[in-house]
């Protein structure tokens, strides 16, 4: 069975936040924004780049200061 690439990246996600132990209200103040928005980026009902990159620093132990997001 295959998988498409967003499938991977919810399961790759739901894994490091559940390695990691981060909780939704952790990052609900760590960018200041909705729990409502976290859940449903986590199901993959909505796509917020910010919750990943976020995720990203928390596992890599780092700080990614400029990015943009071309969509």
């Amino acid at each position: 069975m295959q998988y498409c690439a967003y499938c991977q990246k919810k399961f790759v996600i739901k894994m490091i936040v559940s390695l990691l132990d981060l909780k939704s209200k952790e990052i609900e103040s760590g960018l200041h924004i909705s729990k409502s928005v976290i859940s449903r980026h986590l199901s993959g009902e909505r796509d917020c780049p910010e919750i990943d990159i976020y995720i990203i620093e928390k596992l890599f132990g780092i700080k990614i200061k400029d990015y943009s997001i071309n969509g």
